[in-house]
């Protein structure tokens, strides 16, 4: 047997174990993707309804977020022109009852200065008496030592 008869067996050698694994590995391969199918169909049969439960409850949020924000709008609307009204209603009471007030608010303050006046005046009056007095006591003591 010569040398090139040796290397030709051993390259077929070769050739059939490189063959062996090229199957097996094909095999797993196609065991692989048959395993990563059912994986998939699994998890589509498993995932499908909680993404739609998802996607409604989101719509769902969506809604109550813009009704929230509309009924926010509403009542803000709702306190302006409640403000408003007040503001209205005061101004109307001022007019209505404060305004035909103002000449018994001004009668009633000439009234007081009145009555200061005369307080003032008494307070005045009565210093003279004292001083009145006063002046009557020394001329009676003058007169007292006239006497003796």
């Amino acid at each position: 047997m010569d040398w090139s008869t040796v290397f030709l067996g051993v390259i077929a050698l070769a050739s059939l174990v490189q063959a062996g694994f090229l199957v097996a590995l094909a095999l797993s391969g196609r065991r692989l993707a048959q395993r990563i199918d059912q994986l998939q169909q699994r998890l589509d049969k498993e995932l499908a309804p909680a993404l739609a439960s998802f996607v409604r409850v989101s719509r769902n949020l969506e809604e109550v977020a813009d009704l929230a924000v509309i009924q926010a709008r509403r009542v803000d609307d709702l306190l302006a022109d409640t403000l408003e009204k007040v503001q209205d209603t005061t101004t109307q009471i001022q007019r209505v009852v404060l305004r035909p007030l103002r000449p018994i608010t001004d009668l009633v303050a000439f009234l007081r200065g009145i009555k200061k006046g005369v307080e003032v005046y008494r307070q005045f009056g009565s210093l003279g008496d004292d001083s009145r007095r006063a002046r009557a006591r020394r001329a009676d003591a003058e007169d007292d030592h006239l006497f003796i």
